[in-house]
């Protein structure tokens, strides 16, 4: 039922690949692509809303603490791990060449054993550092994770009824805090990310619980019309984030809308598309995607500045099209060999485990949609 949000988060996650991309067409990047690192609020706002399908009933009930965090660390952590060991030899012959006078910058500013340990123990993203380090974008798995564990905790003590008040508070409360930092955009992460993801997280949630009829219209003609428009308002919202703050909230329901539109169990033309089996598939490896793509970027982005001698500040034209393409596919060729032999081994092994300790308990599991 929910196949067409797993899809979305794999085209998300395609976006935020094109976001980190050095290569551009122009002398400045398409606005709806520079303004891509928005779609980790939309991976959060995803989270929140399966993790409430997958979870909320049973979160203080008949899933103990262990239990919970066990099947999510089995979700997010050896990947995370895997990817932060591939970063090390990365690292190393970067710090090699840049004692031997090969120019660039020092590695060990931000990749150094203070870092690593931080990143090995999953807390990097609260705050420990003032920046990112080896794998960047996994700054938002760190905080995710303690999404995850303030989730359960206010689940089972403030918020034991499940009403849609909690989680709209918590989710204004979050984003009236970042939205008062006055910033130009709200594009935090090793500062003040924990509180942009659990501002997310909670609209998510409170989507979930606002328990939408999933088929509003017959017609999948009409359905259509309201697939396009929501995306289309996404697309502007987006867009205009660096004309005003105003687009960034705007941008966040545009998110909300995007979900609700396509959680309904009627497809339109959008809809079938992100049915298909390509897409569904990338929305499998989007979790792959998102961690993997950050070191096939850097391998890409050296190749080509020290290797090649080409600038990869200056505009490439269409050459930048073919660059990105390979990159993407390469992500996802390497996404699906992670996907398979990391990921879901691993995840697998971990529920395994877990039904071994409480043979009559079986895992949660969201229909249609990985959870996390």
């Amino acid at each position: 039922m929910y196949g067409k949000l797993e899809s979305l988060r794999g085209v998300a996650a395609l976006l935020v690949v094109l976001y980190h991309s050095s290569f551009s067409f122009g002398d400045r990047s398409v606005a709806f692509v520079g303004n891509s690192y928005l779609f980790v609020d939309f991976f959060f706002i995803l989270s929140g809303f399966v993790m409430a399908l997958a979870y909320g009933d049973r979160v203080g009930r008949d899933m103990p603490f262990w239990r919970y965090i066990a099947l999510r660390l089995g979700r997010i952590y050896p990947l995370h791990l895997f990817m932060l060991l591939a970063w090390v030899p990365y690292i190393l012959v970067k710090q090699y060449l840049y004692n031997a006078g090969f120019g660039g910058s020092d590695p060990s500013e931000k990749a150094n054993l203070a870092s690593f340990v931080s990143n090995l123990l999953l807390i990097h993203g609260m705050g420990l550092h003032d920046y990112v380090s080896w794998n960047f974008p996994s700054w938002s798995i760190s905080v995710e994770l303690f999404a995850y564990v303030a989730f359960y905790a206010i689940t089972v003590t403030f918020d034991r009824s499940r009403n849609l008040y909690i989680p709209a508070i918590i989710s204004l409360t979050c984003y009236a805090f970042i939205f008062s930092l006055d910033r130009p955009d709200i594009d935090y992460s090793y500062d003040y990310g924990f509180f942009r993801c659990l501002g997310s997280f909670y609209l998510g949630v409170f989507l979930f619980r606002l328990g939408l009829d999933r088929r509003p219209f017959e017609s999948a003609a009409a359905m259509s019309v309201l697939e396009v428009v929501s995306v289309a308002f996404l697309i502007t919202a987006v867009s205009l984030v660096k004309v005003d703050e105003f687009f960034s909230a705007l941008s966040l329901m545009s998110f909300a809308g995007v979900l609700v539109v396509f959680s309904f169990s009627t497809s339109g033309i959008l809809g079938r598309l992100l049915e298909t089996s390509a897409l569904r598939n990338l929305g499998i490896w989007s979790y792959s995607v998102y961690l993997v793509h950050g070191l096939v970027l850097a391998g890409f982005h050296n190749v080509f500045e020290y290797v090649l001698k080409v600038d990869i500040d200056a505009a490439m034209g269409v050459k930048s099209l073919f660059i990105n393409a390979l990159a993407l596919a390469i992500t996802i060729a390497v996404s699906r060999y992670t996907y398979i032999h990391i990921e879901k081994r691993f995840r697998d092994q971990v529920k395994a485990w877990i039904n071994n300790k409480t043979p009559t308990a079986s895992g949660p599991k969201a229909p249609g949609v990985v959870a996390g």
